[in-house]
């Protein structure tokens, strides 16, 4: 695991900026999934900025997300809106293919098959995902299986308090399901990227990389990956006791 810890947010929005731009200059069709969120506004900020003003070539690539909200598709707190608000409508050019989840159809399991296929065809170069507050990754939450493939999870109170605070939600208006990938889906990637900032976020990061190998600590399972990026800022960092 190569970790990289930098001082603040700006920074690492910058380091996992690195790492995308890494991976669509190195393949021909470049395959990247990703996930949103606070842990990276600032890099997709950076990505947007890089495509228009030409220095980074983005149409040769295919783009998908790991997980959506059961919500109405527009819902101003779904991946398909968070997406769309902060990449796609943005940028001058696109990719060659744009795969999103569905969470307002009313077969789950139809969209988890229509999903399925997107993830054979696509084998990924890079997967990007966020670190929870409690250790998940995706929607797979404490206590989920590693051998776990694209779901309908429920998720933990701490993790619809996060969407609250991130998307100013009341509690009525949280979302409490998403279809994921599982932890066995996004190890298949051929490099994991991980950034996490804040001090919020501290105690899963020691968790994930001084904890056992647990899936009470689903991110955990990184350190079996032979591949990953893990980038925190200082805040992040706080409670790590080793020297890495």
């Amino acid at each position: 695991m190569r970790i990289i810890k930098t001082k603040d947010y700006a920074e690492l929005s910058r380091e996992a900026f690195k790492v995308i731009k890494e991976t669509l200059d190195k393949y021909e069709e470049p395959v990247i999934n990703t996930t949103t969120g606070a842990s990276y506004d600032g890099t997709f900020e950076l990505l947007v900025e890089a495509i228009n003003s030409g220095e980074l070539k983005i149409d040769h690539s295919i783009w998908f997300n790991l997980d959506e909200y059961i919500a109405p598709r527009e819902a101003k707190f779904t991946v398909y809106t968070y997406m769309h608000k902060k990449f796609y409508d943005l940028i001058k050019t696109k990719p060659k293919f744009i795969g999103l989840l569905d969470g307002s159809v009313s077969d789950v399991q139809k969209e988890i098959d229509r999903f399925n296929e997107i993830l054979r065809k696509y084998p990924r170069h890079l997967q990007i995902v966020g670190l929870g507050v409690n250790g998940h990754l995706g929607a797979n939450e404490p206590g989920t299986s590693f051998d776990s493939r694209l779901f309908l999870a429920d998720s933990h109170e701490s993790t619809i308090q996060s969407t609250m605070q991130y998307q100013g939600l009341t509690r009525e208006e949280a979302p409490t399901q998403m279809i994921t990938m599982g932890l066995a889906d996004i190890m298949e990637a051929e490099h994991i990227l991980v950034a996490s900032s804040g001090v919020r976020k501290a105690q899963a990061v020691k968790d994930t990389l001084e904890g056992p190998i647990s899936e009470d600590c689903p991110a955990s399972i990184l350190r079996k990956h032979p591949n990953v990026t893990f980038i925190m800022d200082e805040a992040a960092a706080s409670l790590l006791e080793k020297e890495y």
